[in-house]
Parts: C-alpha cells; sequence; structure tokens
C-alpha cells in the first residue's frame, strides 16, 4: 500500500531554494525573513517551508510529537532556547497544472488551520525583454502584473523551463528566479537551485485544515489583526481575561500596525 501511494505521488525535476521577505506586522518596519523550497515539475508543485514541514510531520504521529516534546524538554533543560523547534514560513501552495487549481494551507492567527481552492491565474504579464537580471548564474527577463491588489515585478529564466515561480506566482516561459512586490515590503528571491528527483508529497495533516475561501481567510486574518485581544479573550471566555501593558501601566490595545502599514500579500479582500 506504502509503494502504491508512493508511486502515485509525482516527482519534482527541480527544487528551489528562496528566502522570503515580508514585514514585521507588530512595527511595520523590521524585515521578517522565512526559508521556502520549489518543488516542481512541468505540471505539479508544492511550496513550502522545510521546518515547517518537518514540525507538522512529527505532529502527525505519536512517536514525532513525542520526539517533538523531548526535543522542546532537553531545550529547555540546557538553557538553548534556540534550538526549539519552531515554524518557519506558514503556508504551504499546492499546485496542479493539469487540472487547474491550486490549494493555499495557512496557520490562522490562534493555531486554526485554513485550506482554500482557487483556479489557476490566468496572468497578464507584460514582459520586458530588454531588462534583465542575473540570478544564480542565469540571465533573467524582467515581467510584471497586478495580481490581487499588488503590483509585482519578477525576473525569469528561459533555460529552465518550467512555467512556475514562489508562492503563487507562475505563468512565465521560464522559472521565475526574483519576484518583489511594489513598496519593496514583499519579496522571494532564489538562493539555490538543483536537479532532483524527489516526490510532491501531500501536506501532513491536510485533514485538519478548515476549508474556507481565500477573502474570507484574509478578513478573518484582518479582523485578528486588528483586535487581537478581543478575539482571543472571546475564544477563551471563561478562562480570564487577557490584556496588555506598557511600562507605565497604561493599557496596549493596538498590538499590530494597520493595514494602511503594512498589509498581507494579496490586499483585495477589503
Amino acid at each position: 500500500v506504502v509503494a502504491i501511494a508512493a508511486n502515485a505521488q509525482p516527482r519534482a525535476d527541480i527544487e528551489v531554494s528562496y528566502t522570503a521577505h515580508r514585514p514585521n506586522p507588530r512595527n511595520g518596519k523590521d524585515d521578517v525573513t522565512d526559508q521556502y523550497i520549489l518543488l516542481t515539475n512541468t505540471t505539479d508543485s508544492k511550496f513550502y517551508s522545510p521546518l515547517t514541514e518537518y514540525i507538522d510531520s512529527l505532529n502527525s504521529s505519536p512517536e514525532g510529537k513525542a520526539k517533538l516534546n523531548e526535543m522542546t524538554r532537553a531545550a529547555f533543560t540546557s538553557g538553548n532556547l534556540d534550538d526549539i523547534p519552531t515554524v518557519d514560513g506558514s503556508f504551504y501552495v499546492v499546485k496542479s497544472l493539469e487540472e487547474g487549481k491550486l490549494k493555499h494551507y495557512d496557520h490562522g492567527r490562534l493555531e486554526e488551520k485554513f485550506v482554500y481552492e482557487e483556479p489557476i491565474t490566468e496572468w497578464n504579464w507584460e514582459i520586458i525583454a530588454d531588462s534583465t537580471k542575473t540570478v544564480l548564474g542565469y540571465e533573467c527577463i524582467m515581467a510584471s502584473t497586478d495580481y490581487h491588489g499588488r503590483k509585482w515585478t519578477v525576473w525569469f529564466a528561459p533555460e529552465i523551463p518550467v512555467q512556475n515561480g514562489p508562492w503563487k506566482l507562475d505563468g512565465l516561459p521560464g522559472l521565475i528566479l526574483y519576484a518583489e512586490a511594489e513598496g519593496g515590503q514583499y519579496s522571494f528571491i532564489a538562493t539555490g537551485i538543483q536537479q532532483t528527483d524527489k516526490f510532491i508529497g501531500p501536506v501532513y495533516l491536510a485533514d485538519d485544515y478548515e476549508t474556507t475561501t481565500r477573502k474570507e481567510y484574509l478578513k478573518a486574518e484582518r479582523d485578528f489583526l486588528d483586535n487581537p485581544l478581543g478575539k482571543i479573550n472571546a475564544k477563551f471566555a471563561g478562562h480570564g481575561t487577557i490584556s496588555v501593558s506598557s511600562s507605565d501601566g497604561k493599557d496596549i490595545n493596538n498590538l499590530f500596525v494597520p493595514a494602511s502599514v503594512v498589509d498581507f500579500l494579496e490586499t483585495d479582500y477589503r
């Protein structure tokens, strides 16, 4: 049965490592980085954080949970708190070009999990052939498009005939190795690329994710950021009330900056 299940999974041709840059939603200033991997062939792909997948894999079995707890205890006992396993980037994007759809898995702010499905985008790329950038030794051509509220500028490598890229970005005659949203708050920059025959495996604990829609998910996330203490106290009603105070004793209600300062990768939910 295991062999049959493995054979049913597509194999990747290319593995690309990306560093994802995003703003800190607490202050809107600090640059936060996450490490992602794209496993892709010409029809299927998975974009994910390898560290997050590792933790999810441990949480998918009793033995794995025991190992995770032991690693956490050992880190506390030794005082090496940096050794505590923690997630990196939170989302997975799984694409099937043959089926014309993608699935987006993500962890909500209160440890809730959500998944939504949407059609593969019919892109309206503008290719600027005379503007190039070298990324990982590949000469890449610039292209730009508007997508779900943001303008994106990307550089793709025609030498690598894979119409894919980081996150949801794809649809160009070559692999996207560099992508930046207007304003520079968000970007995906390739840091390594290699041939591979790894399985493009399913998301661990996929059945634990609650099905929603893209805009409903983003609206719920925004509602939390705009009123986190209210959402937390509502969820844990009957277990006391949580409040946050500054050093002078004044209550702090705005733990995150507003959407006008830092918004999500997609902003068309409002």
